[in-house]
């Protein structure tokens, strides 16, 4: 070899180390990819990338941040994300997430003030971290929050360093995400009421059989809530079917916000709500329907400015008041009770027009 030659050497070397390298890296981030392309629900997605990632780089702090718009807006699995534990997910204000990324789409690696990023981490995290890299999530086109990657070692993130392969595991695990998303919303749809967004009379059938077949094996009791609401012709009728639709997902919303943690509403139809109560008697159930009825009559819904006043009737039943322990004789207990209070009320006639 010539002088020239040799004195090259070196540098092929090292350019041979950093393909190998760059190959290793390219083939770990096919892996992940592989491995999270077919998930179906957007914890167990999570759940997995965040293992992956940290085992498969060596990284020491992996944890999600998603916007508190994204949680609250989303009518797929990210709901129920805030339930993973705190060093894996964390919820940010949706401004302050924009104001410290600057709403970017590309990876941000620091290593200095890093006190700055804190309210996009878990309150312990940053306190080892000495280098960051945050990865923006994007889905629907939107920016929905950022994977972070922590480091002990204040130069493995140092801002100058190439981007290439975190845009790479940024790009890939929103990709993957958005599909896992989709799905989500599909299965969702498919046992909601697309207006008021509970859960259908499918899911009510389903889910009251259930628990009358746990009932019976354990002994327990379990109540049903039939709801109608009152005014609802008139509210159509005097202030419009886009009032109406508001008006049935204010009463969604206030029976949702009411009921226990374990009870379930859902629409059973037109105007009419069921919610399952499991562990509640009789005497419970109607204490629960008349407090959600006194709530929504001292509470109207604000439609453009106005009041619009909401009344219901309610029906209760409850396994200790039925011989037949079964759906049929609850539900038709219940429907008969909400007749006979409906029954009571006064019928509302129509005015007569005055004549000048």
């Amino acid at each position: 070899m010539s002088k020239q030659d040799t004195s090259n050497l070196p540098g092929v070397e090292e350019l041979i180390q950093l393909a190998r390298k760059n190959e290793e890296i390219a083939s770990k981030l096919f892996e992940i990819e592989v491995q999270i392309m077919n998930i179906a629900h957007s914890r167990d997605f999570f759940e997995k990338v965040l293992r992956l990632v940290q085992d498969s780089f060596d990284i020491e702090y992996v944890w999600l941040t998603l916007t508190r718009k994204a949680v609250t807006n989303d009518v797929a699995g990210l709901s129920n994300l805030p339930q993973m534990p705190l060093h894996e997910v964390h919820i940010a204000d949706t401004l302050d997430f924009l104001r410290i990324t600057q709403s970017s789409r590309e990876p941000i690696l620091v290593n200095e003030d890093l006190e700055f990023y804190r309210l996009l981490a878990p309150g312990f995290t940053l306190e080892h971290v000495a280098s960051l890299a945050v990865l923006p999530l994007i889905v629907d086109g939107k920016l929905i929050g950022s994977l972070n990657l922590g480091s002990e070692d204040i130069v493995r993130y140092e801002p100058s360093k190439d981007r290439f392969f975190l845009r790479q595991l940024a790009v890939k695990t929103s990709i993957c995400l958005a599909s896992v998303v989709a799905r989500e919303r599909v299965s969702f749809l498919a046992t909601r009421d697309p207006l008021t967004l509970l859960k259908n009379r499918r899911e009510m059938e389903e889910t009251l059989e259930k628990e009358l077949s746990r009932c019976r094996r354990h002994d327990s009791v379990l109540a049903v809530l039939f709801i109608d609401c009152d005014d609802f012709k008139q509210v159509n009728d005097n202030h419009g079917h886009d009032c109406g639709d508001a008006y049935l997902k204010f009463v969604a919303e206030n029976l949702t916000e009411m009921v226990r943690i374990g009870d379930t509403a859902f629409r059973f139809a037109g105007d009419e709500f069921v919610i399952i109560l499991p562990n509640q008697d009789g005497a419970g159930a109607k204490l629960i329907a008349q407090r959600i009825k006194e709530h929504l009559a001292q509470t109207p819904l604000i439609y453009h400015e106005q009041a619009v006043p909401v009344h219901i009737s309610y029906g209760e039943a409850a396994t200790d008041q039925i011989a037949v322990i079964d759906s049929k004789n609850i539900l038709k207990l219940a429907d008969q009770r909400l007749y006979e209070m409906k029954a009571q009320k006064p019928s509302k006639k129509k005015q007569p027009s005055q004549v000048m």
